[in-house]
């Protein structure tokens, strides 16, 4: 017994020492891991910091006899917090980085990981049923019998394995990351050979592009995922619909999914009778409600870093859809790119077939472009919220009481800089019942030169660097704008080029487009 109860502490002892030299490494990935498990942000600095000295601290306390009662204690007390925190996120669905060991190993949480704090748990539990006098052996008093120079050796023994250790585990991740790396840019090769490739003088059976993706007419692999709000969904509930089922891969980081993700919510508008939409997307849950939840797709599935459906689909990269026929049949290739799934979309909708042909990922169909207004004029404008120039956050909840234009505005945009006169001259005479005008400034520009090209304008100026905000509206483009009505609600279609955004504001007359109201 008193074997065991030693070997519990060096277990427990090695792992915390491990813990927390690492998290103390990583404190900045310590402290937004607190708050994806929903510690407040003034508590997550506090906890960041101290929580590695603690880790360590009982690693040390757990070896010598006379202190390993109360280092089990702390272990276990820490275990147990541990276990809920996890448990808790769990539970809701929520699948945060765990950051257990720092940057040496990082993955989401799951059940796994929860289990082995269990018995991590127990092993410090069977130390403090012992009692405060019944630790087990002395990790120390063999120690005594040696002589300096084998004192030295152990002890750089240890460091020496220690470092050889991490060595390994950072090598491992290296290889990883550049195999990661290798079949990204493979794939992205592919797509520029066949974008750019020639097409062949006559056209053969055999000269076709490879078949990607699982066969049409396999059975559909089967699947389960927590939604960004909680509960799981699974295949079976998306075909319950009765309708073609259509898969999209997309992940928080993805640029061209940035290009797709706004046109979801027309697809699922407008085509609801005959389509159910599914995004599947990698990343933590925090990510995907910073940057595809927003644009509000009804099934936002969170894949597992730990065994991605993606890879069952065999779809490679992202964007990619898969198509799925009512009775759980897969109806398509692997299709990959903006153009191609929504040719895709075209095709199903269209023709009302849930087969479509064969070469989809190479199609030349038309697409619907960004541009197109994605709401119709009285629906609710999507939510945001943007830093002005002085940092102050402003919501787009902010705006309501007044009509305001939205303009979308670059410094580094020809068209954008040339209308400034004239938005200038609106802002002195604006007119009785015109809009308040928000200005939204994107592009690579530096503070200084945001404020310098603007400095000049009274209205409201908000800077969008990363230009988050425009594709919820439907624009990739500067200038362009909308109206929104004073109760929050769309009043006008997207304006696209200086001409149309000024006469939103009946500086100039320019031809809009006509929205049908139906």
């Amino acid at each position: 017994m008193e074997v065991a109860l030693l070997t519990s502490r060096i277990i427990l002892a090695l792992v915390f020492g491990i813990a927390g030299v690492s998290k103390f490494a990583d404190t900045s990935g310590l402290r937004r891991t607190l708050i994806e498990f929903g510690v407040p942000e003034s508590l997550a600095n506090p906890i960041g910091r101290s929580l590695p000295f603690i880790e360590i601290l009982i690693a040390i306390a757990l070896i010598p006899l006379a202190s390993a009662w109360w280092a089990a204690v702390g272990a276990l007390a820490l275990l147990v917090v541990f276990l809920v925190g996890i448990g808790i996120s769990l539970g809701r669905g929520i699948a945060p980085d765990c950051n257990c060991f720092g940057q040496l190993h990082s993955k989401p949480v799951s059940w796994s990981l929860f289990v082995r704090n269990m018995l991590l748990a127990g092993l410090a539990a069977l130390v403090v049923a012992t009692g405060t006098t019944g630790a087990g052996l002395s990790a120390l008093t063999w120690m005594g019998d040696l002589k300096t120079g084998e004192i030295v050796s152990l002890v750089l023994g240890v460091i020496s394995v220690g470092i050889l250790s991490s060595a390994l585990v950072y090598l491992k991740r290296v290889l990883s990351q550049q195999a990661t790396l290798l079949e990204t840019v493979a794939a992205m090769k592919k797509v520029i050979d066949e974008d750019y490739a020639e097409p062949p003088p006559v056209e053969r059976p055999d000269a076709a592009p490879p078949v990607e993706g699982l066969p049409v007419g396999a059975p559909a692999p089967g699947f389960s995922l927590a939604t960004i709000e909680g509960p799981s969904l699974s295949l079976d509930d998306l075909l319950a619909y009765g309708k073609p089922v259509l898969l999209l891969f997309v992940s928080p980081n993805c640029g061209p999914c940035r290009i797709l993700l706004p046109i979801v919510r027309v697809w699922e508008r407008d085509y609801a009778d005959h389509l159910t939409i599914a995004l599947l997307s990698k990343g933590t849950a925090e990510e995907n409600l910073k940057r595809v939840a927003k644009f509000g797709g009804r099934h936002l599935l969170l894949q597992s870093e730990e065994k991605l459906v993606s890879s069952d689909y065999q779809a490679t990269w992202t964007p990619a859809a898969v198509l799925i026929s009512p009775e759980g049949k897969i109806a398509s290739q692997a299709t990959y790119g903006d153009e191609s799934i929504r040719a895709l979309v075209n095709h199903t909708v269209t023709t009302g077939a849930s087969t479509p042909t064969t070469n989809g990922s190479n199609g030349r169909i038309p697409k619907l472009t960004i541009g197109t207004s994605l709401f119709r004029v009285g629906e609710p404008a999507p939510r945001f919220s943007l830093p002005d120039l002085r940092g102050r956050e402003v919501h787009s909840e902010d705006l309501l009481g007044r009509s305001t234009m939205l303009l979308f505005w670059s410094p580094s945009c020809p068209f954008c800089v040339a209308m400034s006169g004239d938005l200038r001259g609106f802002e002195e005479n604006p007119g009785k019942g015109a809009p308040n005008l928000a200005i939204v400034v994107s592009g690579d520009a530096n503070q200084d030169e945001i404020e310098a090209k603007t400095g000049d304008f009274k209205s409201l100026v908000l800077v969008d660097t990363e230009f988050d905000v425009g594709p919820l509206f439907g624009t990739d483009s500067t200038p362009s704008a909308v109206l929104i009505d004073e109760h929050g609600r769309i009043a006008s279609t997207l304006a696209i080029g200086h001409r149309n955004v000024l006469a939103l504001v009946g500086i100039r007359k320019a031809e809009l487009p006509v929205v049908s109201h139906n």
